[in-house]
């Protein structure tokens, strides 16, 4: 009687500290979640259907999520900014630095990820809901800006931290382009060269304030 006494407190215990930390911290509930299910450490670096959403949701990602596919050993993400939002080099430098946390998580915390497909677009809607993911009532549109193909064979993945420097400027990298297999859209080139064209202008006006001063 005392051993199940005590196993039901212990049991009781536990339930609470889970739901505590659920309420004051999603993610610190996740070792004594693993620890009630009695899931071994070493799956939890194995991605599947069941627990990809925990692994994005471990990101924190500026950019929203429109669709997400696991076919082993393949990851695929399209990821949506607003259609009013320009592409001048914070955008895009943006959702490069978060494209570069789905990399990590899927070559360096993950094991069995080896090819990452990331398409970014646009939609109206992006910017519309809380959380992860991009509004999805409806229908939404997307359009295509820029997709990445990478690969866990990729030399500099795994060749040390410094290999990942530079990353959030990979569209006028060369060396970033090729490791990355980027392909871009006309309406990227598009809105890119827009974008370039307003900051000269907001240059060019501050100068000229400056010079009338």
């Amino acid at each position: 009687m005392p051993y199940r006494r005590s196993f039901l407190t212990a049991s009781v215990v536990t339930a609470v500290l889970t739901v505590i930390l659920l309420i004051i911290h999603p993610r610190d509930a996740e070792p004594v979640m693993r620890h009630v299910s009695g899931e071994m450490p070493d799956q939890s670096k194995r991605l599947n259907n069941t627990n990809l959403v925990d692994w994005l949701v471990g990101l924190p990602l500026e950019t929203k999520l429109l669709r997400v596919d696991w076919r082993a050993p393949t990851l695929s993400l399209d990821m949506v900014i607003p259609s009013s939002r320009s592409l001048d080099s914070e955008t895009v430098q943006s959702f490069l630095r978060d494209a570069e946390q789905v990399w990590r998580m899927s070559f360096i915390r993950i094991d069995n990820v080896d090819r990452v497909l990331i398409r970014i677009g646009e939609s109206p809607d992006a910017g519309s809901a809380s959380g992860l993911f991009a509004n999805t009532d409806g229908q939404p549109s997307f359009r295509l800006l820029l997709a990445a193909d990478v690969r866990r064979s990729d030399q500099w993945i795994t060749s040390g931290e410094s290999a990942w420097s530079g990353i959030e400027n990979a569209d006028t990298d060369p060396l970033w382009r090729q490791r990355l297999r980027l392909s871009f859209t006309p309406l990227w080139e598009s809105k890119r060269n827009a974008a370039f064209i307003d900051s000269q202008r907001l240059s060019s006006s501050d100068v000229s304030g400056l010079t009338q001063e």
